[in-house]
This record gives C-alpha cells, structure tokens and sequence, in this order.
C-alpha cells in the first residue's frame, strides 16, 4: 500500500514522565498533559481494520473472531515464528471452564476472588466467555478433552461446584496454541508479522481516540500501522522486566520467568501515556524454584515441575546459614497436587525479611542434594527433554541434560566430596548446613520431619558426592495491566472507554488478587469477545 495512504493530526504516543520503562521525554514536547510528543502528521505505511498487538491465546483468539466478522487484521508480534505464543504456548494448556447452567454460583465463586474495583459487568463477561469456550473451539475444529473433577484450585469455596470440569486441546499449552495458529492461518485476511514490536499508539490528544500502532520491522524500518476500526493489546506482562518488578515487587529478589521472555512491560508504557485506568500490579504468580545460574544463562526459569513432589527427593533447601526454613515439597493448597510456592498468596518464607539484619533473612537461598538425585535423572525437570511446559526446552533455548552432567561441567551443579566442602564452594555456613543435613536425616529416618511437617520426597541426603546451586524463584505471569469492562474496552482513569482501545489476556487480568488455577488460558481466549467488538467499529476514516 501506499505510504501516504491518510494523513490526519494525532498524538505519536510517547513515554510518559512517570515512566514505567526506561523511556524519557527528551526532546519530546508533551501533549495536552498525557505524556505524548505532539506530531503534526503520520505517514501510514500500510492498514487493516484492527491492530492486534501480541500473538499468544489472546492475540489469537482476538484475530479469529474479527476475521470471522469481517475485519482485516495485522498481528505484530515481537518474537520469532519459532518463539511465538505467548505464555499460553508454555501453559498446562488446561482451562477452568463455568458451568452454563450454574452461572449465579459461578458469579458468586468469581466475585469471592476479585477485589472490589472489579465489576459485576466484567465478571458477567468472563463468564459469559468462560462458558462458552468449549464449544467455541469444537466449532474451529479443536478435539477438546474434559476432566470431571472440579475445575477450580480453590475447592474450600462452596461455590467452586459451579465450574465442575476442565478442558484441554491436545497435551499442553504448544498443543493449544500450535492448534490456534493453524486457525489464524486460515482465517481470511489475517496477516501475522513477526519479530515486528509495537512501541505506541497513535492518538487523538484530545479525545484519546486509538487511531494506529507504530512499530519496528524485522528489518529495523518504522512502520505507521492505521487501524480504521480499533487496536487490541494482547501483550502479555513484564515478567522479563527487571525495573518492572523491582518497582511492583520485593527489591532484589532473583525472579525469572517460567513463560515468555518477550514480556517485558511494553504496553504498560502505551497504556501509561494514553491514560488508562491500571490495575493488578501487586498480583505476582510465582512459579517453583530454579537454578539462578542456569536461569541468569538461559535467559528464562531452569526449574522445577509444578506437579512433581519427587523433584524434592534426596534434597533440601537452606539460606545462607545452612539451615532449611520451610517444607521444601509442600503444597499450595492441601487437596491439590500444586508444590508450592505455585500461585502461592500467603507470606512465603522466601521472602522474609529480617529488621535485625535489613536483610532477606532467607535470601539467598541453596539448593542441595546427593548423588542419589543426580543419578536419578534431570534435576531441575522442567526444562528436561520430557518437560511439558515451560520455556527453556519447549521453545529449545535450554534442554537439561539427563545425566545432569553438562550442567556439572558448566558449574550450574557445584559438586564436592563432603557436605563441608559444598558449603565452602556455595558460600554457606559449614557448620550450620552439616548439622542441618544429620537433623534431616535423621528425620527422614525416623519417618517424621518434626521441624517443617514434610512428607512427600521425604528421603536422606547421605550418599557422596553432593551438590547444589544457588536458587532463584520462577515467575508464571504478571497480571498488571489496564482496567477493561466486559466488552474488554480500555477504561481511563474516570472509567470512560478509551474510542477504539480494547486488551486481553493477562494485560490486564481479571485475576489481580487471588487466581483460581488454569484461569488465565479461559481469559485469555476471552479476547474473541474483543475481536467481534473491535470489528463492529465504525471506521474513522
């Protein structure tokens, strides 16, 4: 298309001074106070009805349904085709899903868990979304698979019967996600670009009106992409945002992301200088354990099955003084199969925080274990060759070995010949993780751990060599984002929708207090509901 296809005065959205990211306004000249470098004109290098911003579930979802009504659609993607996804292409691929005829207790149940910024009308769209995923993905030819047990983590609520069962296309979240690819495919005119991010939006400074995207190519030229009907954000988190999460969570803390490294808070800062209305960033959804030195190379958590107490066999966790603080293979919630600290929303002794010292009274915190557990296989297992989910071996940035054996030689595993040895190698009390080690042997020798109450996993660490690592925390997903009414319209700060603005997925997520397990893949195909509307626009031009 033409590169002057419209030219009309608008708002080039720019970052705003009370910047989320690393952007300035320097040399920028801000408009009507939002934060926008004011320009004159845009030369549009090409357009579509709607802009989607973001290829996961959401982003896919999105895309279909305006396809289906008519809509032409450009998806910009950051990542690679090979990276694409999202965190739904890592997910268990499990959805939670309502029960159509029990739509008054699944309010109750959703109402129980949202704080009370969340609206009734919001809540009332989910599960309308909820709902009705089943079938909406049998009508795009998806071989779905339902569990009859109960759908939801939080069992304890009465109300949770009203979403009695669970669904999966395929084994996991690549399986779903490979299968929404193949539907966006062949969806007529849906053009996908990769490795082609978007970094603002173009506005009215004025009316906040949502006219196009700019955004860099793979080549590096700056395209200026009209959206005549609307743009959706389906961008995900900030997971992968270092300043991000030291602004919204504990300082300090070595976190890294289970899913998508591509999260790193670029919509935040579109949201932030249109003026949007924000939400859920104080929600965190940890993940397990991971080794810190193979996550700091890999670039994403090198971790622990959520699902797999064993991973804990012939091992321990301790701090720096040698001496373990909790239940290592505990669980989240106690009826369900979830190793904490998975979606955990307590206090978690990771994370406590001495005023003695002013200090991390456990931070940092070391892995170790014996030769039994290297011998039995990959140590960290969600990054093994038979991991379902997760990034590092999914998306082939990392494949643990086996043996365990290139990790030993990368030194991710110190390896010692005494637990005094390892301790020296780590940086840990010697004396404190050598009596701590004969405390829990003994321990697992009498059947008991009367010190923390673990059970599962619960075997010596007793047969030379030994070997540990530091340990970070996995993180699943952000849920911060804007606030968006049940037609996933962006609100503003007054609650008013922003014209031609919509978001969904995690960006912005319904679950920014409590979240009931395998909610954010439902949420996150929820954005169809944002492709119909977007595409039942009037054109603006």
């Amino acid at each position: 298309m033409s590169a002057s296809l419209s030219r009309r005065s608008f708002v080039l959205g720019g970052a705003s001074a009370l910047s989320l990211g690393a952007l300035s306004l320097a040399g920028c000249s801000a408009a009507s106070g939002n934060g926008g470098a004011a320009v004159s004109s845009v030369e549009w290098s090409e357009e579509a009805d709607v802009v989607v911003v973001g290829f996961g579930g959401a982003g896919a979802a999105a895309a279909i349904n305006a396809s289906e009504a008519g809509a032409s659609v450009i998806i910009l993607e950051k990542a690679s085709e090979k990276d694409a996804g999202g965190n739904t292409s890592v997910s268990g691929g499990t959805m939670c899903l309502a029960d159509p005829n029990n739509l008054d207790t699944a309010f109750e149940f959703i109402r129980y868990q949202m704080p009370d910024t969340t609206t009734d009308e919001e809540i009332e769209g989910y599960l309308e979304e909820s709902s009705t995923l089943q079938q909406w993905l049998v009508d795009h030819g998806a071989n779905v698979e339902t569990n009859a047990t109960k759908g939801s983590m939080y069992g304890a609520l009465e109300s949770a019967v009203a979403f009695p069962t669970s669904a999966k296309v395929g084994g996991n979240g690549f399986s779903l996600f490979t299968f929404l690819k193949g539907v966006v495919e062949s969806s007529a005119g849906v053009s996908v670009r990769y490795e082609t991010p978007a970094s603002k939006l173009v506005f009215d400074p004025e009316t906040r009106e949502v006219y196009g995207v700019l955004a860099t190519a793979a080549d590096g030229s700056q395209l200026a992409i009209k959206a005549k009907k609307a743009v959706i954000l389906c961008c995900g988190g900030f997971e992968n945002n270092h300043q991000m999460k030291t602004a919204f969570y504990p300082p300090e803390v070595p976190i890294y992301p289970c899913g998508t490294p591509y999260n790193t808070g670029d919509g935040i800062e579109m949201i932030t200088e249109i003026g949007a209305q924000l939400r859920g960033f104080s929600s965190v959804e940890w993940g397990c354990h991971c080794c810190k030195p193979a996550s700091e190379e890999v670039g994403v958590s090198c971790g622990f099955t959520w699902t797999d107490f064993e991973c804990w066999s012939n091992s321990i966790m301790v701090n720096a003084r040698g001496q373990r603080f909790v239940n290592e293979s505990g669980r989240t919630v106690s009826d369900r199969k979830i190793l904490r600290p998975l979606h955990d929303k307590s206090q978690i002794p990771e994370l406590a925080f001495s005023m003695d010292t002013l200090s991390y009274a456990n931070l940092p915190m070391f892995f170790i274990c014996d030769n039994a557990k290297v011998k039995a296989g990959p140590v960290f297992n969600n990054c093994s060759s038979a991991a379902g989910n997760h990034w590092a071996n999914i998306h082939e940035w990392y494949t643990w070995s086996d043996d365990n054996q290139a990790e030993i030689d990368k030194g991710w595993l110190v390896k010692a010949d005494t637990i005094e040895e390892l301790a020296g190698k780590l940086g840990v009390d010697p004396a404190g993780l050598a009596a701590t080690v004969q405390a829990y042997n003994e321990a697992c020798a009498a059947g008991a751990d009367a010190a923390f109450g673990r059970t599962d996993a619960l075997s010596p660490v007793s047969e030379p060599p030994y070997y540990g690592c530091e340990l970070g925390l996995g993180i699943i997903n952000t849920q911060g984002g804007p606030v968006r009414d049940g037609a996933h319209h962006v609100l503003d700060t007054e609650g008013n929708p922003i014209p031609r603005l919509y978001a969904g997925g995690e960006f912005g997520s319904l679950y920014c207090w409590l979240y009931q397990g395998a909610g954010n893949v439902p949420e996150a195909l929820g954005a169809r509901t944002a492709g119909t509307n977007a595409a039942a626009e009037e054109p603006w031009d």
